[in-house]
């Protein structure tokens, strides 16, 4: 589809620091402010937008239906809200059938659709017209390499956040054509998964929820895959993990490369603004956004650093930020270093340039 209305969350202010390629704004107060290379939507979440905001514009008394946030930041889900856009709660999504029309317009996330649901939709839309997808390329990526990988026999290894959009949609395609299929989130579940596989480590256990024919996952080759959002070293080190199963596994480990290239990139950028001397790190995204999380995690390893939601959630006072490993929100106050203190910004894929520009101007004026 060709953009057939603008942007509606773009900045020219931010175009301006890409044009210019400027990472370092000088405050007044002697303070700066640090931004890596890249900001903003990546481009599979710019392309999801995008055709939201075309379908909007070019719909003609036919209501829209969002089968779930399209990405992980309010901002924009609210704005599409009050565009009339109707936006299913993640766990209400069957709910459509009941309450729409099948001539309807019905899109599909950034994040794509679980299987059923998806097959669901298409047999129920009056036509494939009325289906507006804005599934990832990248996460469409991820369910081709495993339904390459099913061909052969082998299970199929999710290094993924258990719940999340993308990796359900990982997970009910797995499922349908694998042998076997595990979900691993972390490192240390990686070795939690080896520990309860036969031979049994004394009292391990692994949780049923995240496998699908456990008993076959041994005699199996086994592909590892990931929610594209993860963080990258953290893929990388499950696979050494699962490679060197030894005795646990008694077939082949392979690597699917599915590693998003903007997250892989961003994740970089950060690291490389982190090695750099910051203050304070602010992180800006939704506290749903797992890329987004991934940027405070990295960031939070180096200095004193906030999660914001939104540019509202600071003055020159006090920060209001999120804790991702409690789940929960913290007020701090004094939190701004003096000059010639150096504030860094990191920024999540699903944010858009109007919250990134807002955060700033606020910092120009209160830092």
């Amino acid at each position: 589809m060709t953009p057939t209305v603008s942007n509606p969350f773009s900045d020219p202010f931010i175009d301006q620091l890409r044009a210019q390629r400027q990472n370092v704004i000088e405050l007044t107060s002697g303070r700066r402010l640090a931004l890596p290379a890249s900001v903003g939507f990546c481009h599979g979440v710019r392309h999801a937008v995008q055709l939201l905001a075309d379908t909007v514009a070019a719909a003609q008394q036919q209501d829209i239906w969002l089968l779930g946030a399209m990405i992980h930041n309010p901002a924009v889900n609210d704005y599409f809200v009050k565009q009339g856009v109707k936006m299913l709660d993640d766990h209400d999504l069957d709910t459509v059938f009941t309450r729409a029309k099948a001539t309807d317009i019905f899109v599909i996330p950034a994040f794509g659709l679980d299987c059923e649901l998806d097959e669901r939709l298409r047999a129920f839309a009056q036509s494939l017209g009325q289906i507006v997808d804005s599934t990832c390329p990248f996460v469409r990526r991820v369910w081709q390499a495993v339904e390459q990988a099913a061909t052969t026999g082998a299970a199929i290894v999710i290094h993924g956040k258990p719940g999340h959009q993308e990796t359900t949609g990982i997970w009910t395609r797995a499922a349908k054509v694998a042998p076997a299929v595990a979900i691993v989130p972390s490192p240390a579940a990686a070795h939690q998964l080896l520990d309860a596989l036969p031979p049994t480590t004394p009292g391990a256990a692994y949780p049923p929820a995240w496998l699908v024919n456990a008993d076959r996952l041994p005699h199996c080759d086994w592909m590892l895959v990931n929610q594209t959002t993860m963080l990258c070293s953290e893929t990388e080190e499950i696979a050494t993990i699962l490679a060197n199963a030894g005795s646990k596994h008694h077939g082949a480990f392979t690597m699917a490369n599915t590693l998003c290239n903007a997250t892989r990139a961003r994740q970089a950028e950060a690291e490389k603004l982190c090695a750099q001397t910051c203050e304070v790190i602010l992180v800006l995204g939704g506290i749903n956004s797992s890329n987004t999380t991934q940027l405070y995690r990295l960031a939070a390893k180096h200095t004193t650093t906030y999660y914001l939601q939104s540019p509202d959630d600071l003055d020159s006072h006090a920060v209001r930020h999120y804790l991702p490993n409690e789940q929960q929100w913290r007020d701090s106050s004094h939190w701004l270093p003096p000059p010639p203190a150096t504030i860094g910004i990191l920024v999540g894929a699903s944010c858009p340039d109007s919250e990134i520009a807002a955060l700033i101007r606020k910092l120009q004026a209160c830092a």
